[in-house]
């Protein structure tokens, strides 16, 4: 009975004894978080988020259209997209690469849509992104081009 209950005892030590040290974030981390704050904004359709996650002189760019450059553009562009709403997106770092103060990332992206006249839609493709580690210490894009 008693081993019973030292073997118990110590069990419960041991669940609740010392864990493993949280990771240390690095900068990847940091990077992989901003994607994902950039993800979620587009879920959203928040478009003061998404276009705050962006430097002010973003270019983004789809397939072969030209880049529109600078974030008023890009808010402007994003607001013609009010009646679309997005149901689903998955937006995936195949790879992330930071050195200093900038990161490349090249990725895949799949989004369902409902456009305003209710046709669903469902688009996907990839992704190169580049972001700036900014001093207020938020990774932004600089630039983001995506293609299907």
């Amino acid at each position: 009975m008693k081993a019973a209950a030292a073997g118990l005892a110590l069990a419960a030590l041991l669940g609740c004894g010392a864990r493993s040290p949280a990771p240390t974030p690095t900068p990847e981390t940091g990077v992989v978080a901003a994607l994902a704050a950039y993800r979620e904004s587009v879920l959203e359709m928040n478009v003061d988020k998404s276009v705050a996650l962006m430097e002010p002189d973003i270019a983004l760019s789809h397939g072969d259209q030209p880049e529109l450059v600078g974030r008023d553009k890009v808010d402007a562009m994003l607001r013609g997209f009010a009646g679309y709403k997005v149901t689903a997106y998955t937006l995936v770092a195949d790879q992330t690469i930071v050195t200093g103060d900038s990161a490349q990332q090249h990725g895949h992206w799949a989004q369902d849509v409902n456009a305003p006249d209710g046709k669903a839609m469902h688009v996907s493709g990839t992704f190169d992104a580049t972001w700036h580690h900014d001093a207020d210490g938020a990774w932004r894009i600089a630039k983001m081009h995506t293609q299907n």
